[in-house]
């Protein structure tokens, strides 16, 4: 199981009683709204790096944060 899927596994009541808890950090939404972004760019024909500029523009953040964002939604738990 990947973070991302264990992120979509809690519904949105469940991610905000678990951020107020201090239990999740409060930018997984983020972070599920950009892995989700950069999937659908791949599945456009977006080049991996053009989907890394893409969405370093429209959430205004570095491409390096997209890069480990990306790895850490994809990373196994």
């Amino acid at each position: 199981m990947t973070v991302y899927e264990l992120a979509k596994t809690l519904d949105a009541e469940q991610l905000e009683k678990m951020t107020k808890a201090g239990i999740v950090a409060a930018s997984v939404t983020r972070y599920v709204f950009i892995y989700e972004k950069f999937v659908r760019l791949l599945k456009e024909g977006f080049g991996t790096m053009e989907a890394y500029a893409e969405i370093s523009q429209t959430c205004f953040t570095s491409e390096e944060n997209v890069r480990k964002i990306i790895r850490k939604m994809q990373s196994e738990i």
